[in-house]
């Protein structure tokens, strides 16, 4: 529009407001003392007083007026003060974000020149602790000795362990992490280390120390200490509990205090320390920091959009009281959903623009009951594209780390129940489902038995509550790169299992990710019967099985098979000796050298005059277990006939499989030769 159009509107609104009015309304002035004061109080003075987070104070007028019109824009911008829920989903009674009306009064002033106006208009002061935003402590601990912080370099998560002294239960109704010096610390957590505790056992107390690595081996690098009593990150508030409830220390505990420090071309010292305020009477209502947790996810380079999930199923029934999404600067959005055990889903918080600079809170308005069952299900959307600020590499894969350039995908949040629940009750059902990727593809002879079986396979998984499956009958899952449509790779996947024959269709790379995800990765594979007549042509393929098809002499049989490794996860519930009808494979390319044999066929009881025995040695094995680089792999040749899918034995040994597949238990793998079983 033209500014003469401009002016034709404002020229026509004076005319028409001078037709219903004599006079003029002045507009009341805006002033610090009447009108802003309260705002800041209620919103921004938490963080904006000497000793916090923020760069400067707003108690006076004197600290406020030079940033009048830094306020206007950061209000207009919705940058201050920090709040990131999506007003679409829940109700938080910590929400930060301003009112309209609060807008309008701060822009005004900013507009009006800033005016103090009567100092008798200012409200009374509120009472902040020097130092602490909680109560005075009942109780500090400080970090052993002043840290040196060098002006540059990478510095390791460190931590210390310190004895609590506690000789009866505390319950904390308050705690607050304080750190010394914020320009580097990134964060701080304390932790409480329960009596009987294996959890870091062996390291000296008192002492700065850089925690082990956690191995190849372990099943999930993220995991982290359920006994989570505060932490420290800009913008996350102490732990503030209500009257009645209280955080559990038990007597005899040991607190590991854990702190990141970040370099900022500037060297420093810095002694941090952790505020706790006890609850006076015993509370009704314990709390408890626990998170659903997603360690193993690989963001491929340059990704706009990488999608983790995670999730936590409580074992009783609590009330959901507080959320706390943490991610690093690929963190894209974050959101929370309950998936109720007798159906139904609800999304309780949405955070669409994620801000790593700014670790909030969202304490719920109202608790949220959940029963025994419900799924605590949390989405992630990670950008690792170049167009992301935060981005320090756009052209590197990233996965779990504790660097600000690694990432981290935990959803915190508070649970509140009766203090006198055992914790093993909440905790009974919260191991993280694996995912299972069966394949059932199969190229000239089709077994009859594939769908059967791998819809038993899925049906355990279920059943158990340990894995989910996806069950395909083509192989374009089986590889590394990004699928249209978000569709699940490998990398979404602990394990894959093949019900499969032939030469299936590969290209190079996807043979590449393939071997990768089980040799390098540390992931599963089991093999089922047909497994080793697929790939004959792959030599890396059957160096991993263990072997290739020669031949089945004797057909479908009543074949005697002996327990070679009664130890192993699955086969104690065989007989040491007994008779299975079943398809039994001869193999070639397989040497006891290279893997531990668990079921072999009984030679004694064999036509070894048979002219499709090829094997010389008398050794025909049946089941076996090796290492593939950081994996493990699982084959039997069991699981032809399709009501041997039915046999709760048959069953029990590929569950247990499975089970030591995905590392959910060990088992002693190391190649035996034939007759050296004790």
């Amino acid at each position: 529009m033209s500014n003469s159009g401009w002016r034709a509107i404002a020229t026509s609104a004076v005319f028409t407001c001078a037709l219903f009015a004599e006079q003029p309304t002045k507009t009341p002035r805006v002033t610090f003392s009447k009108d802003v004061a309260p705002v800041l109080q209620r919103h921004c003075q938490t963080c904006h007083r000497p000793g916090e987070a923020a760069p400067f104070s707003l108690l006076t007028y004197q600290q406020a007026r030079p940033w009048a019109k830094a306020i206007k824009e950061a209000v207009l911008l919705k940058k201050m003060p920090p709040w990131f829920a999506d007003p679409h989903y829940g109700r938080f009674s910590n929400d930060r974000s301003l009112t309209l009306s609060d807008v309008n009064t701060l822009v005004a002033w900013a507009d009006g020149g800033a005016p103090e106006g009567d100092a008798r208009d200012l409200p009374s002061k509120l009472d902040y602790v020097v130092g602490w935003s909680i109560p005075k402590p009942d109780v500090v601990f400080e970090f052993p000795r002043a840290f040196q912080i060098p002006a540059t370099g990478t510095i390791e998560y460190q931590k210390v362990i310190v004895p609590s002294g506690f000789t009866e239960d505390k319950w904390v109704q308050f705690a607050e992490a304080r750190p010394d010096d914020r320009a580097h610390v990134h964060h701080m957590i304390l932790y409480v280390r329960e009596p009987g505790s294996h959890w870091l056992r062996g390291e000296p107390a008192g002492v700065f120390f850089v925690a082990p690595k956690v191995t190849a081996d372990s099943t999930d690098t993220s995991a982290l200490p359920s006994d989570f009593l505060v932490g420290y990150a800009p913008g996350q508030p102490p732990e503030i509990l209500q009257p009645g409830q209280g955080k559990l220390v038990k007597a005899g505990s040991d607190f590991v205090m854990e702190i990141h420090y970040t370099t900022n071309g500037t060297a420093s010292t810095d002694r941090s320390k952790f505020g706790l305020v006890f609850a006076k009477e015993r509370p009704k209502e314990r709390v408890l920091t626990l998170s659903a947790t997603n360690g193993k996810f690989k963001i491929p380079p340059g990704d706009p959009n990488y999608r983790v999930d995670a999730a936590f199923e409580v074992g009783a029934a609590v009330k959901l009281a507080s959320l706390h999404p943490h991610m690093h600067g690929r963190g894209k959005d974050f959101e929370y959903r309950i998936v109720y055990p007798a159906g139904g889903t609800q999304t309780i918080l949405r955070v669409p623009r994620y801000n790593w600079h700014w670790q909030l809170w969202y304490n719920l308005a109202e608790p949220l009951v959940l029963p025994k069952g419900a799924r605590i299900e949390c989405t992630a959307h990670f950008d690792n594209s170049p167009n992301n600020p935060d981005n320090l590499d756009s052209s590197k894969e990233v996965t779990w780390g504790d660097q600000s350039w690694d990432e981290m995908m935990v959803g915190f949040f508070n649970l509140e129940f009766p203090a006198d629940t055992p914790v093993e009750e909440i905790l009974q059902r919260t191991v993280a489902k694996k995912k299972l990727l069966a394949i059932g593809e199969e190229k000239g002879y089709r077994h009859e038995a594939v769908s059967h079986a791998l819809a038993t396979i899925e049906r355990l998984g279920r059943e158990s509550g340990l894995w989910d499956t996806t069950i395909r009958t083509d192989t374009e899952a089986l590889t590394k790169k990004k699928l249209e449509y978000n569709a699940p790779n490998l990398n979404n996947f602990d394990a894959v299992l093949f019900y499969t024959g032939g030469t299936l269709e590969m290209d190079d790379q996807q043979k590449a990710d393939f071997l990768s995800f089980i040799h390098d990765d540390g992931k599963g594979f089991i093999g089922v019967h047909s497994a080793t007549i697929t790939f004959t042509n792959w030599p890396e393929y059957g160096e991993m099985i263990g072997g290739y098809y020669d031949e089945h002499p004797w057909g479908t049989f009543n074949a005697p098979i002996a327990v070679e490794d009664p130890a192993f996860p699955g086969m104690s519930q065989w007989p040491g000796a007994f008779v299975l009808r079943d398809e039994i494979y001869q193999l070639r390319n397989y040497s006891r050298d290279k893997l531990r044999v668990l079921l072999r066929l009984d030679a004694d009881k064999l036509d070894l005059a048979n002219k499709n025995v090829h094997r010389t040695d008398r050794d025909f094995a049946v089941a076996w277990a090796k290492m593939y680089g950081k994996g493990r792999v699982f084959y039997s040749t069991l699981g032809h006939p399709v009501e041997n899918w039915d046999r709760n034995d048959l069953q029990k040994m590929y569950v247990e499989a499975i089970k030591w597949a995905m590392k959910l238990q060990d088992a002693d793998v190391t190649p035996r030769p034939l007759g050296g079983q004790p």
